[in-house]
């Protein structure tokens, strides 16, 4: 039985804000490697402001309550295999 997942990218615009670090491409790169699975883009959500600026960007996976902080683009296929592939 394959299990739901959901991952939160901060991509919040503003100075200092993961969006102004990367968060927006990140939150790209991660809905293509859904579609590239055969997943709705949606499983990869922006996410409300986290308050972690300093770690960002920031990517929450939901429900395995995984966190990943300064994430850079070569992260992503990564991130992708351990919780888009239902294992």
């Amino acid at each position: 039985m394959a299990r739901f997942c959901q991952i939160f990218v901060c991509a919040n615009e503003g100075e200092g804000r993961c969006g102004s670090k990367g968060g927006g491409e990140i939150l790209g790169l991660l809905r293509e490697e859904a579609r590239r699975r055969g997943l709705s883009p949606s499983v990869v959500l922006p996410n409300v402001c986290t308050r972690r600026h300093h770690e960002g960007p920031v990517v929450f996976v939901f429900p395995d309550d995984v966190w990943y902080t300064r994430v850079r683009p070569e992260d992503v296929p990564e991130i992708a295999e351990r919780h888009l592939s239902g294992g």
